[in-house]
C-alpha cells in the first residue's frame, strides 16, 4: 500500500471550557484550560496511524513556546519534523462552550506557511492519495501548494476548504477545483462557497458538477451526505453525547480516506467514518486516546 501525504499544519491547541461565549466588554471565568497537539493535518495523520494506513506528515514546525511544545509532543510519537522553519510558531485557541460547541481564534505562524523549495523533496509516485487543507491554500504561501498538487495528477487528491473557506482567495478555490479532488465539508461551508440555502443534497450536485468527484457534506446531528459516481449516499448521524466537536471534521475525512484506501466501499466508509467522529465529539480535544481509538475500532471494523 502507498502512503498517503498529508500537507498542513500541526498546532498548539489552547482548548479552554466556557459556559458561553463573551458578549462586548464582558468578563468571565473559563471552566478549565489544556494544551493539547491539534491541527487539520496532525489531526488527519493521527486518524490514519490509529487505523494502521501509512502515510506522512508534511508539517513545518517552527520556534518559541508553541513550536517547542509541538516538537515535544511529535517526538513521543517518533515523528520528526521534516521543515524546521525559524519562524515562530502560533497556536490555535478553540473555545469550547457548555453545548460542546467550537469556536476557534487562531493566530498563524511557522505551522501555517509553505515554501516551493520544500516540496522538491517530495516524490510524488511514493503517494496513491494526498490530502489538503484550505487554511494552507489561504496563506501568501498557498500557492506552492497549488502548484505541487497540479503535478499530481495520479494521486487521489482529498481537499477540506475549512470554515475560513470564503476567505480563501477565489482564483485559489477555482484552481483547486481544477484539479477534480474530492471535495470534504460542512453544510455552512457548503452554503457558504456557493452562496446558496439550497437543500445539502442539492448543494452535493452542484459541487460534484464542479468537481467530477466525490463530495462529502456532514450536517451535525442531521448526519452526511456522499454525492460520487457510485451514487448518493444519506448517512444518519451516529449517536453521540457533544462534549467538544473539536476535529470532528478531520476524523470524519481521515477515517474516510483510510477505509477507501483499504478498499471499503463508499457507503461503509461513510457509516465507519460517522461513528468514529462520533466517538471524537464525546471527547475532549481533537483526538481520540490510542486505547479508546484501538477498542472503538474493533467494535466497527
Amino acid at each position: 500500500m502507498k502512503k498517503t501525504l498529508v500537507i498542513g499544519s500541526t498546532v498548539a491547541d489552547v482548548l479552554i471550557n466556557v459556559d458561553h461565549l463573551p458578549s462586548h466588554e464582558e468578563d468571565i471565568n473559563p471552566k478549565s484550560q489544556k494544551l493539547a497537539l491539534g491541527g487539520c493535518a496532525y489531526n488527519v495523520s493521527n486518524v490514519l496511524r490509529q487505523m494502521k494506513v501509512p502515510y506522512v506528515l508534511f508539517s513545518p514546525v517552527g520556534t518559541g513556546l508553541f513550536g517547542e511544545f509541538v516538537r515535544e509532543q511529535l517526538k513521543k510519537q517518533d515523528i520528526i519534523p521534516a521543515m524546521n522553519p525559524k519562524e515562530e510558531n502560533g497556536c490555535c485557541y478553540c473555545l469550547v462552550d457548555a453545548n460542546g460547541d467550537r469556536t476557534f481564534m487562531a493566530v498563524h505562524g511557522a505551522e501555517y506557511h509553505f515554501y516551493p523549495e520544500w516540496f522538491e523533496t517530495l516524490n510524488p509516485e511514493a503517494f496513491d492519495s494526498i490530502y489538503v487543507c484550505g487554511l494552507e491554500i489561504e496563506e501568501e504561501t498557498g500557492f506552492c501548494i497549488i502548484d505541487f498538487l497540479k503535478k499530481c495528477t495520479k494521486q487521489t487528491i482529498c481537499f477540506a476548504p475549512g470554515a475560513r473557506i470564503r476567505s480563501i482567495p477565489r482564483e485559489r478555490m477555482e484552481q483547486m477545483m481544477d484539479i477534480h479532488p474530492i471535495v470534504h465539508l460542512n453544510a455552512r461551508e457548503a452554503s457558504a462557497f456557493l452562496k446558496s440555502t439550497a437543500a445539502i443534497k442539492d448543494l452535493a450536485e452542484k459541487l460534484h458538477q464542479r468537481t467530477g468527484n466525490t463530495v462529502i457534506i456532514t450536517d451535525g446531528v442531521r448526519g452526511a451526505v456522499c454525492l460520487s459516481r457510485e451514487g448518493y449516499i444519506e448517512m444518519p448521524a451516529a449517536r453521540a453525547v457533544q462534549k467538544d466537536g473539536t476535529g470532528a471534521g478531520d476524523s470524519h475525512l481521515a477515517a474516510f480516506i483510510a477505509l477507501r484506501k483499504i478498499g471499503r466501499t463508499n457507503a461503509e466508509s461513510m457509516r465507519i467514518a460517522s461513528l468514529y467522529s462520533a466517538a471524537v465529539v464525546e471527547t475532549e480535544g481533537a483526538a481520540l486516546k490510542d486505547s479508546r481509538a484501538a477498542d472503538l475500532l474493533k467494535q466497527i471494523l
